[in-house]
């Protein structure tokens, strides 16, 4: 139960800290990049021009690109509560 108590004190501290936040709106950015990117490209004429392909290929790699460090970021960040404690105690 203890560990329990404790991970569940660390998710929260995790969820304020501004890195946890801009890395979850980088990722926002990339889906929604990469939606419009999809949707351009299905439902529109304007992959029938080279700039409108070019457009698509941008918007579909900046949504691809800011997925990846997002969600290493995130990672990284839910995975080290060590790092966190540590730096934590030293404040104290």
């Amino acid at each position: 139960m203890v560990e329990e108590n404790e991970s569940n004190r660390h998710l929260r501290e995790v969820r304020q800290s501004p890195v946890f936040r801009w890395a979850q709106g980088l990722q926002w950015f990339g889906v929604v990049m990469f939606l419009l990117a999809v949707g351009l490209a299905m439902f529109s004429e304007v992959t029938s021009t080279p700039g409108g392909v070019t457009l698509v290929a941008v918007f579909g790699m900046l949504g691809l690109l800011s997925l990846v460090p997002a969600r290493f970021i995130l990672t990284v960040y839910l995975m080290s509560p060590a790092k966190k404690a540590a730096k934590h105690q030293a404040r104290s």
